[in-house]
């Protein structure tokens, strides 16, 4: 980091608050430990229906577990996270085979 350009790189974590170097720095998980920690890794989720909480707290959810949401069903859908309702989502994730979730399911898979 003594070039220039690193520099500049450790001035922006400054800004951030962040220091490498300090007490309070946490080194990244190994693979063995991410994996376990983010039961949703390479998951993508699709969001529908009336649910028992705001769809951000599930959006955060499944983000925090490791997974990904869109806003559309695809082929490259995992799960679709399905309340009451659901209209055109439901009906593409039952025509592409894609499983679908109770807000209970999730959770239990978070687990």
């Amino acid at each position: 980091f003594s070039s220039q350009h690193g520099k500049e790189f450790m001035q922006q974590f400054e800004r951030l608050g962040l220091c490498p170097e300090s007490a309070n720095f946490l080194p990244r998980p190994s693979e063995a430990s991410a994996a376990t920690d983010m039961p949703l890794a390479g998951k993508t989720f699709v969001i529908t229906g009336t649910l028992s909480q705001p769809r951000s707290i599930y959006k955060e959810m499944i983000e925090q577990g490791g997974g990904k949401v869109s806003g559309s069903v695809s082929g490259n859908t995992s799960y679709l996270l399905a309340g009451e309702g659901g209209g055109s989502k439901r009906d593409k994730a039952d025509k592409l085979g894609v499983d679908i979730l109770s807000e209970d399911q999730l959770i239990s898979m978070l687990k």
